[in-house]
């Protein structure tokens, strides 16, 4: 035992005191900050984007104006609510007045249910002026001032030389050069893209689709028809969308007022609704219902058993390499003239485990101080899940699955590598089993959405696949035949892995040559049984 662990303690130290070793380690976690850092940033630094709107119709303009109104209150809206969110303090409920409280619910209940609505109420409130004195009593005193987030659609003049009274037709020949980006738009000095053509024909209206005429939408195509949108961008789908609500809300307001229908009534018939309370059965009486932090619980084991496959996939790379460079440079004949295959062996999967355990607690540590460095909504929302999952018992599952799926493959790659003399030759014998491990990760939604079915249930019998099917099943309480007899399974076959490479390295480690073929390694395993 005393080699086995002086051999581990070498391979150890062999890896962490590289450089490149902790590189490795620390381009995942710095990958990532600069991931969350850069990804929150850009949702807020979007160009402004011009546009040119054309209502030949002389009817939908207002409409249109309306619906870039709405799109840049929802930001002022949603900025807003992230300022309020950072920024407040907790105070005696007693000693602020009960009515701006309910109104700021009210109005953050509404967003969530209707956001038109929502908008609307913030505009006929006074908007963010009225919200900032709403929300003083919240802030702290050492609250920055809030930032308006600047217009992302600003209307462009019109270039010389468009008619606007011409024909849709001429009108997109004319300004298809803007649209295109050959030629660029003067507003205020500054030459500028033309992100978007909203172009209203005059005959719109016959394009109107009403219950009687919906077969005409299955007549042969003959041209656009309706609003013409005209943008080179076909992803940032903001301004079309909320333009296409705004309008078909202008439109069906004429129709009730055609039909004399109150439209005020037909406003507050649309936002009334009935609440759904999400409850689980599982949980204490008086305590079912079913929070942020319960739903993320519940797919939580998705994050570990991408984890397990990261570390796994660093941890055998380390076995296999060290294993070929030390058996191409004659090392392992120097080492086994001191200690037995076994040992060294046993040795290697040790350290090389210690090491896939070092990596996972330096990725942990510096996620925990990059919660504590960087404060926001986000990190704090996390830092209660992270509470949450703590306290769970996902975290005895992790650490079982994460040492039976290293052992299992471990055992499987230190003995492909020590049938090979060079990493080419162990790329061969590595597909089939890299193919293996692909699996699981493709098959991990489908498990997590239902994790007591079919699929599931097979998996998690399946050796090769079992620490990683019940880690994602651990959330969803697997029947305890599944989890008894699962982990019988699982252990008996690692430990049947592992005898069988330690017969398998025990031959092969000194072999030089070419790989054996599948019939080779067939009878080398039985010449070691008998």
């Amino acid at each position: 035992m005393r080699v086995t662990l002086l051999i581990a303690w070498r391979e150890y130290m062999e890896n962490v005191k590289t450089k490149g070793f902790w590189i490795g380690v620390l381009l995942v976690p710095i990958v990532f900050f600069l991931i969350f850092h850069v990804s929150s940033r850009l949702a807020t630094a979007t160009p402004t984007r011009y546009y040119l709107l054309i209502d030949q119709s002389g009817e939908y303009a207002a409409a249109v104006e309306t619906a870039i109104r709405r799109e840049h209150q929802r930001r002022v809206m949603l900025d807003f609510m992230r300022y309020l969110q950072e920024n407040r303090v907790d105070v005696d409920a007693a000693s602020i007045r009960a009515e701006p409280a309910a109104q700021l619910n009210q109005l953050l209940d509404n967003f969530d249910n209707d956001e038109v609505a929502a908008l609307d109420e913030w505009l006929a409130s006074g908007g963010l002026d009225y919200a900032l004195t709403m929300a003083q009593p919240y802030l702290r005193d050492d609250a920055p001032e809030f930032t308006e987030p600047r217009p992302q659609f600003v209307a462009a003049p019109l270039p010389p030389g468009v008619n606007p009274d011409a024909d849709a037709q001429t009108v997109v020949g004319q300004l298809r050069p803007y649209l295109n980006g050959e030629r660029r738009i003067d507003v205020a000095g500054d030459q500028v893209s033309l992100f978007a053509l909203i172009l209203i024909p005059a005959d719109v209206d016959q394009d109107i689709v009403r219950p009687a005429t919906i077969q005409g939408l299955m007549a042969p195509d003959s041209g656009p028809r309706g609003v013409q949108y005209w943008a080179g961008n076909l992803t940032d789908t903001r301004l079309s969308g909320a333009i296409q609500n705004s309008i078909n809300s202008a439109i069906r307001q004429q129709e009730y007022a055609s039909q004399g229908i109150d439209i005020a009534a037909v406003r507050n018939v649309q936002r009334t609704r009935l609440p759904l309370s999400r409850l689980d059965p599982g949980k204490a009486a008086g305590e079912e219902a079913v929070s942020l932090a319960d739903t993320f619980r519940q797919w939580a084991p998705m994050g570990f058993v991408y984890l397990i496959f990261i570390s796994l996939m660093q941890s055998v790379q380390y076995l296999l390499s060290n294993t070929i460079e030390e058996k191409s440079n004659r090392i392992i004949e120097v080492l086994l003239a001191s200690v037995t295959p076994g040992e060294l062996m046993m040795g290697k999967l040790l350290g090389i485990g210690i090491t896939g355990i070092t990596t996972i607690l330096a990725w942990i540590g510096s996620f925990f101080v990059f919660i504590r460095l960087y404060q926001t909504v986000e990190t704090a929302m996390i830092v209660q899940i992270l509470d949450v999952l703590l306290s769970s018992d996902l975290i005895p599952y992790f650490i079982f699955y994460y040492l039976c799926c290293y052992a299992l493959y471990a055992g499987i790659f230190l003995a492909i590598g020590s049938l090979c003399n060079t990493l080419k030759e162990a790329q061969s014998l590595m597909m089939p089993l890299m193919a293996v491990l692909v699996v699981p990760i493709l098959t991990m939604s489908f498990i997590a959405q239902d994790p007591n079915g079919t699929l599931a249930r097979v998996m998690s019998w399946i050796p090769l696949f079992t620490p990683f099917t019940m880690m994602n099943r651990a959330a969803a309480q697997p029947p305890m035949f599944d989890i008894v007899g699962t982990t019988v399974v699982l252990v008996i076959s690692t430990a049947a892995v592992l005898w069988l490479s330690g017969r398998v390295f025990r031959q092969g480690i000194l072999r030089s040559g070419q790989p054996p073929r599948i019939i080779e390694l067939w009878r080398m395993l039985r010449r070691s049984a008998s």
